[in-house]
């Protein structure tokens, strides 16, 4: 398969850091070609940029990323978010098109859309009970929970990014003026096929809504997705269609 030249940028769950995407880039590139350039971008408060504080709020790292990634005028790019990731690219993507350089495609996994309902605010509370319940939907690896460092090192990414997109209320949905292709689990306890499809207000473009195998991070992961990406990212336009798989 082959599409055209595009960048595609990963956004992470919360307290994810870019390397939860190693080797989505030789994945997709391998199923797409060289046309595509695959980047993860790094968050305040991890990896890299680990000695930064997190931002408060969902637009300040909504700011951040355009600051630092915006892509030029003209220039064909994509956006993939999950969880708390879905929230930025939504919210990056709308900011974009307002300035006339929106997205190609936006891609919202595992989150409800905002102004409906806040997952985070199901996994807020002390740092321990954000840990716990995090932890507890397979968002955090083991032989990060299994030691005092790897807890050091992820904690206040985690706490900060559940705490901010569990204030995020915006009051409505803020057009992206591009298709629009949101994914659940099918047995995520936090997002319901309602919530999921109520991101079509996005847009007026085309609208995909696709159901995937396993819970709030798939079966095997987020990278259950890069199948269904390299499947919608070759294709001519998206179909406006509801689809279990």
């Amino acid at each position: 398969m082959t599409v055209a030249a595009t960048r595609l940028f990963l956004l992470p769950p919360a307290g994810g850091s870019a390397g939860v995407f190693r080797g989505w880039e030789d994945r997709l590139e391998t199923l797409l070609g060289d046309a595509l350039s695959v980047v993860a971008p790094e968050l305040p408060g991890r990896g890299a940029r680990i000695a930064e504080r997190p931002p408060p709020e969902v637009d300040g790292y909504v700011r951040d990323l355009d600051q630092r990634y915006a892509p030029a005028p003209g220039e064909r790019w994509a956006v993939v978010g999950h969880s708390f990731g879905a929230l930025l690219a939504a919210s990056w993507a709308a900011l974009a098109h307002r300035a006339g350089r929106g997205p190609a495609l936006v891609v919202v996994s595992g989150a409800a859309a905002p102004w409906r309902h806040s997952t985070a605010a199901l996994l807020d509370g002390t740092d321990d009970e954000i840990w716990d319940r995090v932890g507890a939907l397979g968002g955090l690896p083991a032989q990060i929970r299994a030691t005092p460092l790897g807890r050091r090192l992820v904690e206040r990414a985690l706490v900060g990014d559940v705490r901010a997109s569990a204030r995020y209320r915006p009051v409505g949905p803020a057009p992206v003026g591009c298709p629009v292709l949101a994914v659940r689990g099918a047995d995520d306890p936090l997002v319901d096929d309602e919530l999921t499809t109520a991101w079509s207000a996005l847009t007026t473009a085309a609208f995909t809504f696709r159901v995937l195998p396993g819970g709030h991070f798939y079966r095997s992961g987020m990278e259950d997705l890069v199948p269904l990406l390299a499947d919608v990212l070759s294709a001519p336009t998206l179909p406006a269609t509801a689809e279990r798989r």
